[in-house]
């Protein structure tokens, strides 16, 4: 008898327990559920609330029969080396044209080449050339930045860089189509 007490109290409790775990899953108040809501940023300190800003439609078909802007970037440097420790180290230049379409797509072009070194002084030149499909043209701005490296070239183990120096050069608005524009850069490593 005592046995059986205990059987269904066991049983009771586990239905009990069921119910709970069904009710929450599927009978429970839920006045949202499966309804769309609005994206955004909720601040845990004001409880303001903002919503994300969604990009315009872009006409793809009208985006691919547009003509692409194109040009070319050229960065002339003259690096002065003030940095007592390179030794022979090799001086690495690189430029960085990043292109900021109103449409919110980004195009981003790098290019890096080896600089000549001449007692305290390096030189090299980077070229980028870029063909971009840009949905207003007029309107879309570029990002320009460089690097500058100093690779100690004689490392066993992966030519652990021993000074690097970068830096942005500002945002200006896409050249017309068709243009050289030329960045005469000096700097310090």
């Amino acid at each position: 008898m005592r046995l059986k007490i205990c059987q269904i109290i066991l049983v009771c409790a586990f239905l009990a327990g069921v119910s709970q775990v069904l009710w929450g899953q599927a009978g429970g108040i839920q006045t949202n559920a499966g309804a769309p809501g609005i994206l955004g940023h909720l601040d845990p300190r004001t409880g303001a609330f903002t919503p994300l800003q969604q990009a315009p439609a872009v006409d793809l078909e009208a985006l691919l029969a547009t003509a692409p802007t194109t040009g070319k970037f050229v960065f002339s440097f003259t690096i002065t080396i003030a940095s007592t420790n390179l030794g022979s180290d090799a001086i690495a230049c690189e430029a960085n044209v990043t292109a900021l379409d109103t449409s919110g797509h980004t195009f981003t072009e790098t290019a890096s080449v080896a600089a000549t070194k001449s007692g305290t002084t390096a030189t090299c030149t980077v070229t980028i050339p870029y063909s971009w499909i840009l949905s207003t043209p007029t309107l879309d701005m570029v990002s320009l930045a460089y690097t500058i490296s100093a690779v100690n070239t004689a490392a066993v183990s992966g030519g652990q860089p021993t000074r690097i120096s970068s830096q942005t050069l500002g945002t200006i608005k896409v050249p017309a189509t068709g243009l050289t524009t030329t960045e005469t850069l000096k700097a310090t490593i």
